[in-house]
Parts: structure tokens; sequence; C-alpha cells
């Protein structure tokens, strides 16, 4: 299904979808990642809805669809690589659904709970998982910081992984929220981004949290190397 025509407000223009569709596979086969047609589709379509609903949701400053891929998709799944591919995963202050959307379709046994603070942003990630069929995927409203008073049904699981980008790492995250919402030997992996400084606490162990590492990869020659920072929670 697609979101209904809004005379009131200015969209903006979609893609074309199978040139999309066949560059973002290009790109991913370049970064070592051979995506096959229906997750390349998949991946098309929910950026065609981002770019339509951008103009009233304010959902991404990059529109460009080759930064698109470069800086969204690509920054999902190229890390996707080296995380879990099944069980509970959740993916804090995932916006349009990055890199939570991503993710899932690369791995389709993830069970993906999408949360996110924002009603304009929750309304159009309800609409991108009926529109690409996801089963599996879950959109929850609401913060972080207030998980207790939550969905019990979501907040009950024990998670596996737990992923947060484009989100300031705080302390509060790694003493109080990733342990308390992991499982015994769940991952937390922050997308640091390449102008983000690592935080000085942010190699140190917290709460039953162990510093893994990280995750470093390249997205363009043209663009500074990234990296994701990995913690386990201790059994």
């Amino acid at each position: 299904m697609k979101p209904s025509h809004d005379t009131g407000a200015r969209r903006e223009r979609g893609i074309d979808r199978k040139a999309f569709a066949e560059r973002l596979r290009e790109r991913a086969s370049e970064a070592g990642l051979e995506l096959s047609t229906e997750q390349a589709v998949l991946s098309t379509e929910h950026v065609n809805l981002m770019l339509e609903w951008n103009s009233r949701v304010n959902l991404t400053r990059i529109t460009e669809p080759e930064e698109v891929i470069t800086r969204h998709v690509l920054d999902a799944l190229i890390p996707g690589l080296s995380l879990p591919r099944s069980g509970w995963a959740l993916d804090v202050g995932t916006g349009p659904g990055f890199p939570g959307i991503p993710l899932k379709i690369l791995h389709p046994d993830l069970q993906m709970v999408l949360l996110e603070a924002n009603h304009k942003k929750v309304s159009f990630l309800k609409v991108v998982v009926a529109h690409l069929k996801l089963t599996g995927v879950y959109v929850l409203h609401g913060r972080w910081e207030d998980w207790d008073s939550l969905d019990a049904t979501l907040t009950g699981q024990e998670y596996g992984l737990i992923t947060m980008r484009a989100v300031r790492l705080e302390t509060a995250h790694l003493d109080r929220l990733a342990p308390r919402a992991l499982g015994r030997g769940g991952l937390f992996a922050w997308w640091a981004g390449p102008e983000e400084p690592s935080p000085g606490h942010s190699h140190a162990s917290h709460a039953g949290l162990a510093f893994q590492g990280e995750i470093p990869y390249a997205l363009d020659p043209s663009l500074r190397p990234r990296r994701v920072l990995l913690w386990r929670k201790e059994a």
C-alpha cells in the first residue's frame, strides 16, 4: 500500500526504483555484501517512502539517491554483517528506520523492535512496515529512558542485540539502559559516526557490560572511516 496523497503538504519526489535497486546491489557488492533482488527491492521501497514523506515529517537531510545509498543504507548494512542474525533486536532512536529496517532486511530471522519517540516518525514507520509486509517487526513509541513504562510485551524480552545510530552515547546508556534490556551475552552496538570522538567512558566496562572492541568500515574513499563500538553483557 502507498500513503495517501496529502494536498495540504508538498511531498518530495520518489526515486527511480529500478535504477536505485540496481545501484544499491552494485554498491553493496563492491563492499563485499551480496544482496538478493528481493532485499534490494525492499530497501528501495523503504527509501522511496522516506523521500516521499520527507517534506512533511522531516525524516532526513540526505535526499540525493547516491548519498542515501551510502550514508543511510550501506551505513546500516555493512556493519550488520558482523552483528547477530537472529533473536530479539532493539533499534533505539530509529528515526526513519535506520539501521533497524535494513538489518531486518539483511537478517530476516531478527525480531526487530523499532523504538522512536517522535509521533510522526512512528506513523511513518508503521506505514513502512505495512507497505513492505515485514513480519517480526514492531514499532514502539517512546523513549528508552522510559523503558519500564512502555509495552511490557516488548520490554519484557531479553534482547540479543541493541543498536543505536545518530544518537549521542551517554553514560546512562551503558550503566543502566543497555544492561536492563539485554539478555546474557547480548550485544550493544553504537554507531560512533565519522565526526564523533570516542567518549572517555566508552571503552570501559559498565554494570556488567564488557567492551568488545569495534567494527571499522569504510563507505566511500572520499569519506572518513567509520566504526561501530561494541559491548557485551556478561553472563
